[in-house]
């Protein structure tokens, strides 16, 4: 949710930019312009470190699934299109006991499964990016101000570092940890169009946009 109102907040965050143009080089005006952002987040209710809390919550969250599905009896007899549950993509796609992998259906599907988590994964964290493009075309033509873009690049690199591990996991992990997450990536997708949509909507009805 803070990620989409980061985004709305753009065009005014364009304004305090121009209003102070030399906070690249100025010490001053880089931290009058800090000071003003943070009071901005302020009043709009946004933390710029929640993105990465978000994350570090998600934690606890996956280890429970994962001890769930471990003592699960459906994970360990379960299957989908011949790649059992309960077997690694990893362990699927490089130990083929001896059988050709290009007739073994499983080995499709554990290499389809994994393309299309990380896929997924990658899309989940990009959409919201892609979604205020349209709001950033001033930004992006202003040139770069560390000042004002450091929340965000610390969010990106922490939602980098969690996308390689998801994606680490979830090769190393049983299939069936690569379907949550798959699942996961849609449901996320699915909730940051919603939620830009349905703020978009109530930004152009207060004349902001």
């Amino acid at each position: 949710m803070d990620q989409q109102k980061m985004q709305n907040l753009q065009p005014q965050i364009a304004k305090l930019q121009e209003k102070y143009p030399n906070s690249n080089t100025n010490q001053a005006e880089k931290a009058r312009l800090s000071q003003e952002q943070m009071a901005l987040y302020k009043r709009n209710k946004i933390n710029p470190m929640g993105q990465i809390l978000t994350l570090i919550i998600q934690f606890p969250v996956f280890i429970c699934v994962w001890s769930g599905l471990e003592g699960s009896a459906a994970l360990s007899s379960g299957s989908m299109l011949n790649l059992r549950l309960s077997d690694t993509i990893r362990e699927t796609l490089f130990n083929v006991s001896g059988t050709w992998y290009l007739n073994s259906m499983g080995w499709w599907t554990a290499l389809i499964l994994f393309l299309l988590m990380a896929g997924v994964q990658v899309l989940a964290m990009m959409l919201p990016k892609l979604l205020a493009n349209a709001k950033t075309k001033k930004i992006s033509k202003m040139g770069k101000n560390p000042a004002a873009n450091e929340a965000n690049k610390q969010g990106r690199i922490m939602m980098i570092v969690m996308l390689v591990f998801t994606i680490f996991m979830g090769f190393m992990l049983p299939a069936a940890m690569g379907i949550y997450w798959l699942i996961g990536g849609i449901i996320s997708m699915l909730q940051t169009a919603i939620t830009q949509a349905i703020m978009s909507r109530s930004a152009k009805k207060r004349g902001k946009i």
